[in-house]
């Protein structure tokens, strides 16, 4: 059954504070919100600086924030065995696994993160991948690039801009989540001066529950 959505974003800085929130609010219902300095969060030392930024805006502690050193033996991409081990480690420190940021096509290096070696580990200790694809997801449209996509059916996550390959206009970032119900619970919003009844009937879209902003810009449309 497909149940994923996607919404336009400005930017993917605030594609992945939205969907940090969902992961964040998902596992805290689990282990307590009192124990939000236990949760921790991974990407290599390629991922984007925003990624950085949008952990402590959630609240995540900087000295939960994993970012892991790539060689140029992988073309500077993330390594699962790597990644493994230090999920593990943490763990055992009781520490709590929430949220792993892939990249397709990093700024600094265009290194490509494989999604496919990654999505089987977060599925068991359950943790919310997102694929950062700001930079370079749009190539894959193209087939010959297709394959640096391999596995994204089972991440949590997808964001790319399309006004960077694309030819779009700012600001326009598309995300799409597989299961947007955890976004709208995150992040929704029902003050009396918005509510509606085609709303209530759940006739339509709210799209301002996907989102950190009410309403968005007209410009990338």
């Amino acid at each position: 059954m497909r149940t994923g959505g996607g919404v336009m974003q400005a930017t993917t800085s605030e594609a992945i504070i939205c969907t940090l929130t969902a992961a964040r609010d998902r596992t805290l219902q689990i282990i307590g919100v009192d124990n939000i300095d236990k949760l921790v969060v991974y990407g290599s030392d390629q991922t984007h600086s925003s990624y950085a930024k949008a952990c402590k805006i959630v609240g995540i502690l900087p000295c939960n924030i994993r970012q892991i050193t790539t060689t140029v033996d992988t073309n500077f991409a993330l390594c699962a065995p790597t990644l493994g081990k230090i999920i593990k480690a943490d763990m055992a420190a009781g520490l709590v696994p929430l949220y792993l940021c892939l990249s397709v096509g990093t700024t600094s290096t265009t290194a490509v993160d494989p999604i496919n070696q990654f999505v089987d580990m977060a599925s068991d200790y359950g943790i919310w991948i997102h694929v950062d694809a700001a930079y370079g997801g749009s190539a894959c449209i193209c087939p010959e690039f297709r394959h640096y996509l391999d596995g994204i059916e089972r991440v949590d996550s997808l964001s790319l801009n399309a006004h960077k390959w694309l030819l779009s206009y700012l600001d326009c970032c598309c995300l799409w989540v597989k299961n947007p119900s955890l976004l709208v619970k995150a992040l929704g919003t029902y003050p009396e001066y918005l509510r509606n009844k085609p709303s209530e009937l759940q006739s339509v879209v709210d799209y301002k529950d996907w989102k950190i902003g009410t309403t968005r810009r007209f410009r990338s449309l």
